[in-house]
């Protein structure tokens, strides 16, 4: 029975020490920073956008002599593109996730409110990608688009691609209650994120409607779309697993403090998350 309570006790004590040590202790993260894209915004825009650059080529077309008979089939054509356009910015999702690839270090603070300083971040890019599509195997075109088409007795073509680029920092103070195989996680910081997409355009089309084709992409506002934002977080976090390595997740919801963005205005959504694994020591 001595025995039996003297083995209970230095389980207990053991445990205890254990889950002391690593409340105290730090850790790396590995997985994806997952901010959110507030379009709310910028689908407001689309329609506008849209139908600046139909009229400029509905303009542009008018030039050309067209018959009548074709003009109406292609006023129906736009008039139903830009319906198409309002019905579709409808029903999309105001908020857009963003997967980067990153992670983050936690330097253990064994005092009585915060348990540690974490810094994590993530970054993506077009070129990170289409590396990690071809991994999968996935290939991503390059250009993205490169279509040809009929215009009356020419020809035109349309070559179109993007150069992307995104990146998220973070710090934070976090308290972490620890129950040996599962841990939750409190916390409060500060974000940076930022992105920018640099769309390219090359139009080969007949020269009587040149311009107005250029005009059509001019109302696009294609140079627009950037945004960055400072702001201010809280965590709520999960830990799963041994101390050693553990599964990690947590929600972070997020107050802008300050924001700059282009014509599309795009902004930063009110929640990301870090997802991956923690190894603790």
């Amino acid at each position: 029975m001595t025995q039996r309570l003297v083995r209970m006790t230095l389980t207990v004590a053991g445990a205890l020490v254990l889950s002391a040590v690593t409340v105290a202790a730090g850790g790396i993260f590995f997985g994806l920073p997952v901010p959110t894209l507030d379009l709310e915004a910028s689908l407001a825009k689309v329609p506008i956008a849209v139908g600046d650059a139909l009229d400029a080529l509905e303009a542009a077309i008018a030039g050309l002599g067209v018959p009548p008979s074709e003009w109406t089939e292609i006023e129906a054509a736009f008039d139903d593109a830009l319906a198409g356009i309002e019905a579709f910015t409808a029903t999309f999702p105001p908020w857009v996730p963003i997967p980067l690839i990153g992670g983050g270090v936690e330097i253990g603070l064994p005092l009585v409110v915060v348990d540690g300083l974490r810094v994590s971040g993530g970054v993506i890019s077009d070129e990170l990608a289409r590396s990690i599509a071809a991994w999968g195997g996935l290939e991503i075109p390059r250009p993205l688009i490169d279509v040809e088409f009929d215009i009356g007795e020419e020809t035109g073509a349309v070559i179109g691609d993007l150069d992307l680029s995104a990146w998220m920092v973070s710090t934070e103070l976090v308290k972490r209650f620890d129950l040996f195989l599962f841990a939750i996680t409190l916390g409060a910081g500060l974000d940076l994120i930022g992105a920018e997409i640099i769309p390219s355009v090359v139009v080969d089309v007949p020269e009587a409607i040149e311009a107005g084709v250029n005009d059509a992409l001019a109302a696009l506002h294609l140079d627009g779309l950037s945004w960055s934002s400072f702001a201010t977080h809280a965590t709520l976090g999960f830990e799963m697993g041994p101390p050693f390595l553990r599964l990690y997740g947590d929600v972070r919801w997020t107050i802008p403090v300050s924001a700059s963005a282009g014509w599309w205005e795009l902004r930063t959504g009110p929640v990301s998350a870090l997802l991956g694994f923690v190894i603790r020591f």
